[in-house]
């Protein structure tokens, strides 16, 4: 697990920006803020998307619904893990589906990842 935390941290060093597909897909000025906020910020917490960059509701996971299935076609998923406690924000993530797949995601975004990973291999 390690070592694609490696490969995953040479490959982010390299870009200064998500590649430019994904920037493509994002439909709104929204989804492509929320995009260049994670990949900038990995690990941001779903609160400080509010308190630090000015969204004024913490509940972006339509965000995500929305625009996961997009990216996931590309190789790339935004993926969210608990920083501790129920009650306490995630951790958001732009990474590879690959390393996504190796991590504990959560069920729906695993069957979500299957999906549309197997739409684009149709």
């Amino acid at each position: 697990m390690n070592n694609t935390k490696l490969n995953f941290a040479d490959c982010k060093a390299s870009m200064d920006y998500p590649p430019t597909q994904l920037m493509r897909v994002a439909r709104t000025s929204r989804e492509c803020r929320i995009l260049m906020l994670v990949w900038e910020h990995q690990g941001i917490l779903t609160h400080e998307l509010g308190e630090k960059f000015g969204y004024k509701s913490n509940n972006h996971h339509n965000v995500t619904q929305a625009f996961n299935p997009r990216i996931i076609r590309l190789g790339w998923v935004i993926s969210k893990y608990r920083s501790g406690q129920p009650s306490e924000s995630w951790r958001w993530y732009l990474e590879p589906v690959y390393i996504a797949l190796q991590k504990p995601i959560r069920k729906d975004l695993r069957r979500t990842i299957r999906k549309h990973m197997e739409a684009a291999n149709q």
